[in-house]
C-alpha cells in the first residue's frame, strides 16, 4: 500500500515503522522486500510507502523524525534531502545523492546504500576493477553511484551516452572528489574495443520499453556486464553477450543488497549470503508474476516437457516461490476419474485418454492463477495448446536427455514405456519425436542440469 502525504500526516505506528519517500510513487517493491529482510532477521517492524510531493518533503522530514526509525529515499527526493538532515555519510556528500535516513539519538543521518548493493553484486561476482577498462552507460542518479565505486576501486572508466555534455559534468563531479581517477568521456561509437567490463545506468531497456538498446554491440574483449534495470530480468544490453564466457548480471541483487545495508544501519542487522540470496529468489518470483500479468496478460504459468523432465518437481517449487497454487494435469485427472492413467491406458487406451486430458485441461486452465504442470503429451494436440495459452505463458523443460533417463528409472507407471521391450530406445524415439514439438509451442525453453538454476532461468524468461 502507498500512503498519501494526507494519510502519512494522520498515520500512527503501533510498532517501530521505516518508510520510502518518493513522486510520484507507482508500484514499488521495496516495502515487500524489507518485509522479508525483517522477517529473516526477526525484527518485528514495519515498511510504508509514502507518496510526498517535492514541495511537502521538509515537513515530511519533520513527522518523520517524530514517527519513523528510518527512512529510503528515491526520485525526486535524494538530493533536496541533504540540507534538511544533521549529517550524511562522505560517499553520500561526494555523490550529492542520499538514499537511506537513520533516526538516532535526535539527529538525522543520511547515506548511500546503493553503493554498497553494486559493490556486493560485483563481489558476488568474482569481479575487479583496479586497473580494468570500465564502460558506463549513463551519467544519472545510478550511474554516478556505479561510477563513483569504479573510481574508488581504480578502475579506468569511461562514460558514454547521448548527452556528452552531461558525461562531462558527471566526469568534474567524480574529479572533484577523486582528482587522481582515470576518466573519459566518449561517444559509443568510440568506446574501447579492449574493455573488459561493460555497466548499463540508462533506463534504456526497461519494461515496457524491453527493446530499446543504449549500445549495439560489447568490446569484444567483453568479460562482464552488469544492468541496474531488473525488470526485464534479461536486459536488452545483457542479450548483446553472445560470447558463453561473458557473465551477464541484471540489477536485482544490487537491489536486494542496497536494502539490506539499509537494515544494517538501522539496526545493526548483518545478513548471510544465503540469506539474501533466497530474498532475491522470492524477488524474482514476485516480479515473474508480476510481468506474467503486466507484459504477458496471462494469469497461469504452464509446464511442459517429456516425461521425466521435472514438470511437477519445478511445479511445486515455482508455486512455493510465487504464492500460486500447484495443479498436476495428470493427478487431477486421476482424481477426478478415480483411477490410474495407466489403467485407463489399458482398459481404453490411449485415445480415450487424450480425450480426457483434453476435457480436464479446459477446467484446470481455466484458473485464475496458478502453477500448470502439464502430462508429457499434453501438448501434441493443437486444440490442448490452444486451450493452455488462451490463459496460460508456456514454457519448455528442455531437461538433459541422460537426466530424464535417471529420472525415468526409478518410475514404474509410465503407459508407452511399459508396452516396449526395450524401453531405453523407446524412450530415445519419443523424446526425438516430441522435442521439437514442445519447442515449437512454448513460449519459452528453459535448461539446466542444475534445479537451483533451472528454476531462476525459468522464472526469469517470464
Amino acid at each position: 500500500m502507498v500512503y498519501s502525504f494526507e494519510e502519512f500526516k494522520a498515520f500512527q505506528p503501533s510498532r517501530p515503522t521505516y518508510g520510502l519517500f518518493g513522486w510520484p510513487l507507482g508500484h514499488t517493491m521495496s516495502p515487500e522486500l524489507h518485509a522479508q529482510l525483517f522477517e529473516s532477521a526477526h525484527v518485528d517492524a514495519d515498511y510504508i510507502a509514502v507518496a510526498v510531493p517535492p514541495e511537502h518533503l521538509p515537513e515530511a522530514m519533520q513527522i518523520a523524525r517524530q514517527k519513523l526509525q528510518g527512512i529510503n529515499l528515491t526520485i525526486p527526493h535524494k538530493k533536496d534531502v541533504i540540507s534538511l538532515l544533521d549529517a550524511v555519510d562522505q560517499s553520500a556528500l561526494d555523490l550529492h545523492s542520499v538514499n537511506t535516513v537513520c533516526f538516532k539519538n535526535g539527529e538525522a543521518i543520511g547515506y548511500n546504500t546503493d553503493i554498497f548493493g553494486f559493490a556486493a553484486t560485483l563481489e558476488k561476482d568474482g569481479v575487479e576493477l583496479k586497473n580494468r577498462k570500465v564502460v558506463l552507460l549513463g551519467y544519472g542518479g545510478v550511474a554516478a553511484v556505479m561510477a563513483y565505486h569504479c573510481v574508488q576501486s581504480e578502475a579506468h572508466l569511461f562514460i558514454t551516452g547521448r548527452n556528452l555534455e552531461k558525461a562531462e559534468v558527471l566526469r568534474a563531479q567524480l574529479l572533484a572528489s577523486s582528482p587522481q581517477a582515470k576518466i573519459e568521456v566518449c561517444s559509443r561509437r568510440h568506446i574501447p574495443r579492449d574493455a573488459q567490463i561493460v555497466i548499463n545506468g540508462t533506463p534504456m531497456g526497461m519494461f515496457p520499453r524491453e527493446e530499446q538498446k543504449p549500445l549495439y554491440f560489447l568490446p569484444r574483449k567483453t568479460e562482464y556486464v552488469f544492468d541496474a534495470i531488473y525488470n526485464p530480468p534479461m536486459t536488452s544490453t545483457m542479450r548483446l553477450a553472445v560470447n558463453k564466457k561473458t557473465v551477464t548480471r541484471n540489477g536485482l541483487y544490487m537491489l536486494v543488497m542496497q536494502a539490506a545495508a539499509a537494515q544494517t544501519i538501522w539496526n545493526g542487522t548483518q545478513f548471510e549470503t544465503a540469506v539474501c540470496d533466497t530474498i532475491c529468489r522470492r524477488v524474482l518470483a514476485k516480479m515473474a508474476v508480476k510481468r506474467l500479468h503486466e507484459k504477458h496478460h496471462k494469469k497461469n504459468i504452464v509446464l511442459c516437457g517429456f516425461m521425466g523432465s521435472g514438470k511437477t518437481t519445478v511445479g511445486r517449487k515455482i508455486a512455493r516461490l510465487t504464492g500460486l497454487p500447484h495443479i498436476d494435469a495428470d493427478h487431477y485427472l486421476e482424481e477426478q476419474e478415480g483411477r490410474k492413467i495407466s489403467d485407463i491406458f489399458q482398459a481404453q487406451g490411449e485415445q480415450v485418454f487424450r480425450d480426457l486430458e483434453t476435457q480436464y485441461l479446459r477446467k484446470i486452465c481455466s484458473s485464475e492463477g496458478a502453477v500448470i504442470s502439464l502430462g508429457g503429451g499434453a501438448v501434441l494436440r493443437s486444440e490442448n495448446v490452444k486451450i493452455i495459452k488462451e490463459n496460460g505463458f508456456l514454457i519448455h523443460l528442455d531437461t538433459p536427455f541422460f537426466r530424464i533417463v535417471k529420472n525415468l528409472s526409478n518410475s514404474t507407471h509410465r503407459p508407452l514405456l511399459d508396452q516396449s521391450d526395450d524401453k531405453l530406445a523407446e524412450t530415445r524415439r519419443l523424446y526425438n519425436a516430441r522435442k521439437n514439438i514442445y519447442c515449437r509451442v512454448a513460449d519459452q525453453s528453459v535448461r539446466s542440469p542444475r534445479l537451483s538454476e533451472l528454476i531462476d532461468r525459468l522464472l526469469q524468461s517470464i
